[in-house]
């Protein structure tokens, strides 16, 4: 097991999950939004965001902790110390991928990145185009371009106006 878990970290280990679980899950009705592996690596904690279009209740993120457990076990890969949580992205829900954004167009997001110059920067403002390479975003009427590369973290900015979808 110990070859097999260091080959898995060299790899990445939230991909190894991904792949691991992400078709069984859709089979139990539901999407990966996204994953986070956090926590140190002798104590990790796996939160598993899932969705699905009629949305997620309580039974749903059962449904999956219990088979995501049953994987996890059966792979031998911090079968004893992971943490697992299992919940839906909520109305706040964070961007894990360039492809998440496509369904926001119009909607009101906050983004932290870095500039040119390397500094951390956030904005607030409303979800205009989505491309290969940024999203742009208007803020105060102007429009900011932001690269994918540059993005640390994008959220949903909930308002009830702007994000009844």
């Amino acid at each position: 097991m110990r070859d097999k878990t260091a080959v898995i970290l060299a790899n990445g280990l939230k991909e190894h999950i991904e792949t691991l679980i992400r078709r069984d899950i859709k089979s139990l009705g539901c999407d990966i939004w996204g994953l986070e592996l956090i926590g140190s690596i002798t104590n990790p904690t796996l939160r598993v965001f899932i969705d699905s279009d009629k949305g997620i209740t309580v039974k749903d993120c059962e449904k999956v902790s219990k088979h995501i457990s049953k994987v996890i076990e059966a792979d031998e890969l911090y079968s004893n110390s992971l943490i697992l949580e299992v919940s839906s992205p909520g109305i706040d829900r964070k961007f894990f991928n360039k492809e998440q954004y496509i369904n926001y167009l119009g909607c009101m997001i906050k983004v932290r990145y870095r500039n040119e110059q390397m500094e951390y920067k956030s904005v607030k403002g409303l979800l205009l185009r989505v491309s290969k390479e940024d999203i742009v975003v208007e803020v105060n009427n102007e429009e900011s371009f932001i690269n994918f590369e540059a993005i640390e973290k994008a959220n949903l900015e909930y308002t009830e106006e702007k994000n009844a979808k």
